[in-house]
C-alpha cells in the first residue's frame, strides 16, 4: 500500500503523507534527604542542591519530581536551574505532614529551610497548572511522619510524586491507594517518586501500576511510572553526592 500511494504521489507531484515522528518526554526524579534529622543529611558532608540544579540542565527533563525536599530550597533550586540554563519551571509543592496532637500539620525541615515537602517541576512549554490534588494518605505507619501525595494537570500533562511509608501495612495500602490515583489521572500521567519498594520484591512495586502503564525503576526503590499515551526510550543515573539515591532519569517518547 506504500509503494502505491507513493507512486501516485509522483505522478500527481506530491508527497505522501509522513508520519508524525515520536518526540521525547524526560522525567527525572530526585530524593535530596533534607529532612536534617534522617542519616543521609549532606552524606559525606556534601549539600546536593548544587549538583541537583546542574543535573537538571544537563537532562533538561520535561518534569522534574522531588522527595524529601525543603521549601526554601526548591525555590532556589527552581532559580538555579533558570540562572544556569535561561529554562523555567513551575513549581508544584505538597508539605508532608506532622502529627500533633490529633491534628495533621506541616513538617519542619531543620535550621528554618522551611516545609518538609514532596514537589513537581514543569517545564514552561507545558502550560500552566490547570489543578493541582495533593494532601495525606488514610493508611499510616504509626510515627508521626505522615506521608503525602501531589498530582498537578498541566496544559499538556499530568505529573503526580510521593513518598511511600518504609513498613508494612502502611506501604502496602499506599501503593494501592497511588495505584488508584494514577488511574484517575489517566494515560496522560507520568509519575516520578520513591515508593520504598522494589521490583522484584516482597511487596513489588509492581503492585503500584495501574493497568495500561508502565513502570522504570532504578534498581532500588525509586521508580518512574507512564501512562499509555508514553512509550519507553531510555534511561540513566546521575550520582547526587549528599543523597543516597541517584538521580534517576528515564525519557518517554510520545
Amino acid at each position: 500500500m506504500k509503494s502505491v500511494l507513493a507512486a501516485v504521489a509522483l505522478i500527481l507531484g506530491t508527497s505522501a503523507p509522513a508520519a508524525a515522528a515520536a518526540t521525547n518526554f524526560t522525567v527525572l526524579q530526585l530524593n535530596l534527604c533534607r529532612s536534617g534529622v534522617a542519616q543521609c543529611f549532606d552524606q559525606g558532608g556534601n549539600n546536593p542542591m548544587a549538583k541537583a540544579a546542574s543535573t537538571i540542565v544537563s537532562a533538561n527533563p520535561a518534569v522534574v519530581t522531588i522527595n524529601e525536599a525543603c521549601s526554601s530550597e526548591t525555590t532556589k533550586l527552581v532559580n538555579d536551574v533558570k540562572a544556569q540554563s535561561g529554562r523555567v519551571y513551575t513549581l508544584v509543592r505538597q508539605a508532608v505532614g506532622k502529627r500533633v496532637d490529633g491534628q495533621t500539620k506541616p513538617l519542619l525541615c531543620t535550621g528554618g529551610r522551611g516545609e518538609y515537602s514532596i514537589a513537581v517541576l514543569a517545564r514552561q512549554d507545558l502550560g500552566a497548572v490547570k489543578a493541582r490534588e495533593g494532601g495525606y494518605y488514610g493508611p499510616q505507619d504509626g510515627g508521626s511522619e505522615q506521608r503525602a501525595y501531589l498530582c498537578a494537570k498541566f496544559g499538556t500533562v499530568n505529573a503526580c510524586t510521593t513518598h511511600l511509608s518504609t513498613k508494612r501495612p502502611a506501604v502496602e495500602q499506599q501503593c494501592q491507594d497511588l495505584k488508584a490515583l494514577l488511574a484517575k489521572y489517566g494515560s496522560g500521567t507520568v509519575f516520578g517518586g520513591d515508593l520504598n519498594l522494589r521490583y522484584p520484591g516482597d511487596p513489588s512495586a509492581q503492585a503500584c501500576v495501574p493497568p495500561g502503564s508502565f513502570r522504570k525503576g532504578d534498581g532500588s526503590v525509586q521508580h518512574i511510572i507512564a501512562g499509555g499515551a508514553f512509550g519507553f526510550g531510555s534511561s540513566g543515573k546521575t550520582t547526587i553526592p549528599g543523597t543516597d539515591h541517584p538521580a534517576w532519569r528515564v525519557t518517554l517518547t510520545r
